[in-house]
């Protein structure tokens, strides 16, 4: 190969010398296999075309990595936000009570009013106010 590379740059070898290292140096790069077949390029055209590659990927597609799961560690604090609880309105005032566990009472009017699972009543009163 150096000989060849040699010819290729020498002041005093003729064209036709220069074309046929040229040639041969193709030759002899290109695979182990193509090495003692003649040229795959060839000089005609459809001589020594070369095989069609394969339609498939050669490596499968990665798939995106599993999420992380999440997991506590002890003694360290964790926050969690939580929205804060509606205000319950009386119809009659406009005016919204303040909630307490089993009972509320109402900002205008001072009256305590009694939890019940759909609202909260007024004992003096009988009056309904849902939640």
């Amino acid at each position: 190969m150096r000989a060849l590379q040699q010819e290729i740059v020498k002041r005093d070898s003729t064209p036709e010398q220069r074309d046929a290292a040229r040639k041969e140096l193709a030759r002899l790069l290109m695979s182990p296999a193509a090495r003692s077949s003649p040229s795959p390029l060839g000089e005609g055209r459809g001589e020594g075309k070369r095989p069609a590659r394969a339609a498939i990927d050669p490596y499968p597609s990665v798939p995106a990595p599993a999420p992380a799961p999440r997991v506590p560690m002890p003694g360290v604090a964790e926050l969690e936000v939580v929205s804060p609880p509606k205000p319950i309105v009386d119809p009659r005032t406009g005016a919204a009570t303040s909630p307490a566990p089993g009972f509320a009472i109402d900002p205008r009017t001072g009256a305590v009013l009694h939890e019940t699972p759909w609202g909260y009543v007024d004992p003096r009163t009988g009056r309904f106010v849902p939640k």
